[in-house]
């Protein structure tokens, strides 16, 4: 059972309904500021763009140039979770784009190409009723961006 909230990031608003929202050829842009809410995830750095793909109707959070977001989540002590998502590089970004990972006892930097999509998985035993999760980019420029978070215990 996925204990993200809004983990697919579908409860969040259109981007293209929200102030300052860019449009592109294939894609809406929306600029989130530090504090701002998209439902279940704080950002806590910026800057960091909602995405939603015209084509395809996913969305993403893409880190650009050092943003990031981070959710607390209930868990059990002592418990063991996993915490899964999915990090890509942007094309237009630097070659290298790279995040930082915090979970509890976890601080994990993980790396992509520019045009690479990876899984990413991290474990972390919960040592109170609260994870505090957070992720973000330390290199990239116009990326890297993340999708589709699950959080479960293993």
């Amino acid at each position: 059972s996925d204990l993200i909230s809004n983990g697919g990031l579908l409860d969040s608003p259109n981007p293209s309904t929200m102030s300052g929202a860019k449009e592109f050829q294939y894609v809406w842009k929306a600029p989130l500021e530090v504090g701002a809410n998209v439902p279940g995830f704080k950002v806590t750095r910026e800057p960091i763009q909602l995405v939603w793909s015209k084509q395809t109707n996913r969305r993403w959070l893409e880190l650009d140039d050092g943003g990031g977001v981070s959710q607390t989540v209930p868990v059990v002590a002592g418990q063991t979770y996993v915490l899964k998502f999915v990090l890509e590089g942007n094309p237009q970004g630097e070659e290298d784009q790279s995040i930082q990972v915090v979970d509890p006892g976890v601080n994990r930097e993980e790396t992509v190409k520019n045009k690479e999509t990876r899984p990413i998985e991290t474990r972390f035993t919960a040592t109170s009723s609260q994870a505090p999760i957070e992720i973000y980019a330390t290199r990239g420029d116009l990326g890297p961006r993340i999708y589709t978070f699950v959080l479960e215990p293993v």
